[in-house]
């Protein structure tokens, strides 16, 4: 049976304000779970995510980020005042 190649994309969008720090990291958790990353580049990827994520709003605004899923990877462009980073994790 042949699996159908996914290509999906969610858009989020938050203030620079610290509540909302940990809100990328979890729904990058729930893509990376979903899309069967291997668990030990989970944390790391996470990690990146959250330090890119504050070194865009550092000086304020907002931060947008797309979490684009296809059959192979992940990948997150984060667009903000500091600029845009993308960050991928590939499946396993």
């Amino acid at each position: 049976m042949d699996a159908d190649i996914v290509d999906d994309t969610v858009t989020l969008r938050i203030p620079a304000d610290p509540t909302f720090a940990d809100l990328p990291r979890v729904c990058l958790v729930v893509l990376l779970r979903i899309h069967r990353i291997d668990p030990d580049d989970l944390g790391d990827f996470a990690t990146r995510l959250k330090e890119a994520s504050a070194d865009l709003i550092a000086g304020g605004g907002e931060l947008a980020i797309d979490f684009r899923a296809t059959g192979a990877a992940v990948e997150v462009v984060l667009s903000g005042p500091g600029g845009t980073v993308t960050l991928e994790a590939t499946g396993a």
